[in-house]
């Protein structure tokens, strides 16, 4: 799907039908992330400026978010992401990790019959989109009912046709992508992006695990990197220096002087 790498288009393309009547009930945590004024949201909104900067010079239309191993936080950041892009712009948040589905469970939706899972299987009528609050511009496909038995169909003409159909629909498609190392599926959806986003929680990892990871895709596929969870720097930051800051300056003694 990149400009580079075009990729024939052989299915007919899917429709998208917004269901209006169920609305996200997310998680404190996630809820705080959404937040317009959270730290963390602002972070994300300056990632999202920043790829805007970056699609100046290249095509970065469809970004897949992906990690090293499981429990990075690549599916919040995938979320939150696809939340601050979507300030500007019309975005699709897209569930690409089939086999561990979890952007429902994350928002609090209820799994749509006619999902990711329903187009990849052959399955016809409008897929089923939710937006993620009642006043953005952003909208969730998740995987829906189903069980993912063939990594294949990542890589196959249907996939091809479900993201020429979100991309010409919304301004931007962010997919929650499989980890690197658990299954080869992400490796599958190179073809498919304009580049990913790779997130790495602090104290996580080990240090070859990522350089394993980064090294299966692509040169250059990486455009942006989230460092997660680095709570060290965060709280000595916050609490170290403006509790310094706020603390009345004893006056120092005429002999001191």
């Amino acid at each position: 799907m990149t400009a580079s790498n075009p990729v024939a288009v052989t299915e007919p393309l899917p429709a998208f039908a917004e269901d209006t009547a169920t609305q996200a009930r997310p998680s404190p945590v996630m809820s705080a992330i959404l937040a317009k004024n959270s730290t963390a949201g602002e972070q994300l909104r300056l990632l999202a400026s920043r790829l805007r900067t970056l699609g100046q010079e290249r095509r970065l239309r469809t970004i897949g978010v992906v990690s090293a191993t499981p429990g990075e936080g690549k599916t919040t950041v995938a979320i939150g992401l696809a939340r601050a892009f979507a300030g500007r712009e019309r975005v699709l948040l897209l569930e690409a990790d089939l086999r561990r589905p979890a952007v429902d469970e994350t928002l609090g939706f209820t799994p749509p019959r006619r999902g990711v899972f329903h187009h990849l299987e052959g399955g016809t009528g409008a897929l089923v989109i939710r937006r993620l609050a009642e006043s953005s511009r952003c909208w969730v496909l998740s995987a829906g009912e189903g069980t993912f038995s063939e990594p294949e169909l990542l890589a196959s003409p249907r996939m091809t046709a479900l993201l020429e159909s979100a991309t010409r629909s919304f301004d931007h498609v962010v997919l929650d992508c499989p980890p690197l190392l658990t299954v080869a599926d992400a490796v599958l959806l190179q073809d498919h992006v304009d580049g990913f986003v790779f997130v790495l929680r602090s104290r996580h990892a080990p240090r070859e695990a990522v350089l394993r990871a980064t090294s299966v895709l692509k040169p250059g596929a990486i455009v942006g990197t989230v460092f997660n969870d680095q709570r060290d720097i965060v709280v000595k930051y916050n609490y170290s220096y403006y509790d310094r800051a706020a603390r009345p300056q004893k006056r120092r003694s005429r002999k001191s002087r």
